[in-house]
Formats: structure tokens, sequence, C-alpha cells
């Protein structure tokens, strides 16, 4: 069920999914201010995607995972990991007494896969990765936990990943995803068949 919260945001031209790790580099002093206050405070933030220079209504609730380096100048290196997708409902600029920017969203808890749906999926990723590779592909056995896990597999991206954090239940995504792998199989077939009559001509 979606919850109201107020948070702030970090608009970029990214899709973190849910249990996604991001790496960034931090060098705005907004963003600065941010980072350190979810390292002290503990505080989430949003990610909402940013296409073309306008910031769209959905994203995902990250938390702060690893700081790995501070630089004399303040700027940072970090990693974010995704934890839920939200859908904003009115910007709030700035955020009270903050230099960055907030916003009221709905946030929604990821739905738990099926594991039935799951195994619709498996075969045609399994597949898919191999044409890829081109060898043999061998996925561990508890993969995929979710759609978003196989989003992550494919690494889709950024335009892709949008459509499917604008869906709301997990069947419609793993149905999304089918219909996406069954198009890139086709096209990684068509692919490697005129590879192959390039190569005998």
């Amino acid at each position: 069920m979606a919850v109201p919260e107020m948070l702030p945001l970090f608009p970029l031209g990214v899709v973190v999914l849910p249990g996604e790790e991001f790496y960034l580099h931090i060098f705005e002093p907004r963003y600065k201010q941010l980072i350190e206050e979810a390292r002290d405070k503990g505080i989430r933030f949003c990610i909402p995607y940013v296409k073309n220079g306008e910031m769209r209504d959905f994203g995902t609730v990250v938390k702060l995972k690893t700081i790995f380096s501070v630089y004399p100048d303040g700027e940072m290196d970090i990693s974010v990991s995704g934890e839920q997708i939200f859908e904003l409902q009115e910007e709030i600029s700035p955020y009270p007494e903050r230099l960055f920017k907030g916003g009221i969203v709905w946030v929604n808890t990821p739905e738990i896969a099926l594991s039935t749906d799951l195994l619709k999926v498996r075969p045609l990723l399994l597949e898919y990765l191999q044409l890829k590779k081109g060898e043999p592909v061998k996925l561990n056995p508890d993969r995929p936990v979710s759609s978003f896990d196989v989003a992550m597999l494919l690494n889709l991206p950024p335009d892709q990943k949008y459509q499917l954090i604008q869906l709301t239940t997990e069947k419609e995504r793993i149905f999304w995803l089918i219909n996406e792998l069954r198009i890139l199989l086709q096209s990684r077939k068509m692919e490697l068949q005129l590879q192959q009559n390039f190569i005998f001509n």
C-alpha cells in the first residue's frame, strides 16, 4: 500500500531499481549537504528520473550504503541502494531549511514475486543471456528473485527501467519483462543470423 512521505529529492538521469546498488560522485553543495544528512541521521532520499531536463513523476527511494572517499573540498564517492518505488505528488523547493529540494511522495512497498511467475521468465532470461554472451551462462539457482532482479540481470537502459517502475504490480512487471525478453531474443537472433550470412558471403 502506498504511504505519503516528505523526502529529499536528488533528480538524476538514471533509474535505480529496488535491490540495486548504484555509484555516485557527489560534488554540488546541496547534494553534499544531503549526503551528510543521510550519513549522520540515516535519512533516505528519492532519485526521480530526469529525461531531457524534465523531472518525471516516478523514481526510487534509496538509502546511503557506503561512502568510499571524501575529498578535501567535500566531494564524495558513494554508493546507494534502491529500496522502494515512489510517485511524486508535490515538489517542495527548497526542502525546509536545506539547500536541496524535497517532495511529497507516495511510496510503494514492493510485492513479493510468485515463484510460478518467475519460472516463466527464467528460461527466456537464460536463453537471452547465453545468446548475448555467446557461450553457456549459469544463473544462480535462487535468481531472479523479483521483476527488478530480472531487469538488473538484463542491464536494461534507463528508459526501459522507467517503464518498468511505473507498473503497479509484480504480475504486470513480469508480464512486461516476458514481452520485452521475446523482443530482445528475436532481435538478437536476427543479429546473429546477419553476422553468419555476412561471414558466409
